[in-house]
C-alpha cells in the first residue's frame, strides 16, 4: 500500500494526468446545441452499457471550449466535425470534397497531438441558410447565388439571424458572403445581422423577425417550420462529418473504446440524425431519452440477462 501511494505521489510530481490510471472515468463532453448533446448522450450511454466508467460532461460549451478542454486533458472525448477541424483548428483553405479523404487528413494531423479520430458518422451536418419556403418562392431565391443576387439589387434589406460562432468563423457568415461576391457592412449592414442562440435563429425566420437565418442541415425544425434550405450551389461550406475524438492516453487505457464508439457512425445517416433532432427540438423530448431509445432501437445496447 505504501509503495502504491509513493508511486502515485511521484507520478503526480511528474505531471502525469490522473486519467491514465485504470478505473478512472472517461470524461465525455459535447457542445451545447441539440445535435451535439444527443451525440454526447449516445456515447455516455453506450460506454456505460459496455462497462466503461463515465463522467457526463455534455453541454460543456462551444467549439473552442471543447477543443481546448480536450487538448488540456480536462475532458477525454467529444464529437467533432471534420470541416470544423480542417478550417478552424488547422486553418486550411483547401476545400476537400471527398468525405473520407477529409477525415483521413484531420485524423493524421491530430494523431501527432495525441488526439485520435474514431469512425465518423455518415451524415454531413453542414451549415445552411434557410428562408420561409413561401417567401423564398416569392422572391425567386433557391440558391445562395440567387440570395446574393437579390441582396445586390436590394442592399441593406436582407435581415439575417446567426449564432455567435457562425458570425465569426472563417467557414461562417462573413466568409460565405465574400465567397458569393458580397461585401459585409455594405450589402448586408452589421445592424441587419441579429445574433442569437442557435435554436432561436430558425424561430426568428418562422416568426418573421428576419428574412433568413443560419441552420444545420440536420435540423428537425426546418421541415416543421416549412422552411427552405438555400442550395450552396458554389460549394462554399466544407463537409462536416462528426466523429468521436479521444485522447490517446485514454484509448491506451481503454482500447475497447475504439470498437465501442466505432459502432455508432454506421447507423447515423442524415435522415436519422434529423429525426433525432426533431424529437428534441419539435417534440420536446429530452436528449438523454432520445439517445437511449435510439441505441435500443438499433440494437447497440446489450440486453442484460435476468
Amino acid at each position: 500500500m505504501k509503495k502504491l501511494l509513493v508511486s502515485l505521489v511521484v507520478l503526480c510530481f511528474l505531471g502525469v494526468p490522473l486519467t491514465v490510471f485504470a478505473g478512472d472515468p472517461v470524461n465525455v463532453a459535447s457542445k451545447g446545441f441539440t445535435e451535439q448533446v444527443i451525440l454526447g448522450k449516445i456515447m455516455v450511454n453506450l460506454l456505460k452499457d459496455r462497462g466503461i466508467p463515465v463522467k457526463d460532461r455534455t453541454s460543456l460549451g462551444g467549439t473552442k471550449v471543447n477543443r481546448e478542454a480536450l487538448e488540456q486533458g480536462q475532458i477525454d472525448v467529444y464529437m467533432e466535425y471534420t470541416g470544423t477541424a480542417w478550417m478552424n483548428f488547422f486553418k486550411k483553405k483547401e476545400t476537400v470534397r471527398d468525405p473520407m479523404g477529409l477525415f483521413e487528413k484531420v485524423k493524421a494531423i491530430d494523431a501527432k497531438k495525441g488526439l485520435i479520430w474514431l469512425t465518423p458518422a455518415k451524415f454531413n451536418n453542414t451549415y445552411a441558410i434557410v428562408m420561409p419556403a413561401r417567401k423564398a418562392d416569392e422572391l425567386g431565391i433557391k440558391t445562395l447565388s440567387d440570395w446574393a443576387a437579390w441582396i445586390k439589387k436590394n442592399p441593406g434589406k436582407m435581415t439575417v439571424a446567426v449564432n455567435a460562432e457562425f458570425y465569426s468563423r472563417p467557414d461562417g457568415f462573413k466568409g460565405m458572403m465574400e465567397y458569393y461576391g458580397l461585401t459585409f457592412g455594405k450589402d448586408v449592414p452589421d445592424a441587419s445581422v441579429k445574433k442569437m442562440e442557435t435554436p432561436l435563429c430558425k424561430k426568428a425566420v418562422r416568426d418573421g423577425q428576419v428574412l433568413c437565418g443560419m441552420a444545420f442541415a440536420t435540423d428537425g425544425e426546418i421541415k416543421a417550420y416549412n422552411q427552405m434550405v438555400l442550395v450552396d450551389d458554389k460549394s462554399f461550406f466544407p463537409i462536416y462529418n462528426p466523429a468521436p475524438v479521444i485522447r490517446k492516453a485514454v484509448l491506451d487505457q481503454y482500447p475497447e473504446i475504439k470498437f465501442i464508439l466505432g459502432e455508432i457512425g454506421a447507423s447515423l445517416d442524415t435522415a436519422t440524425m434529423t429525426r433525432l433532432n426533431y424529437r428534441v427540438n419539435v417534440n420536446g423530448e429530452k436528449p438523454a431519452w432520445v439517445a437511449k431509445s435510439w441505441l435500443k432501437g438499433v440494437g447497440l445496447v446489450i440486453k442484460k440477462k435476468k
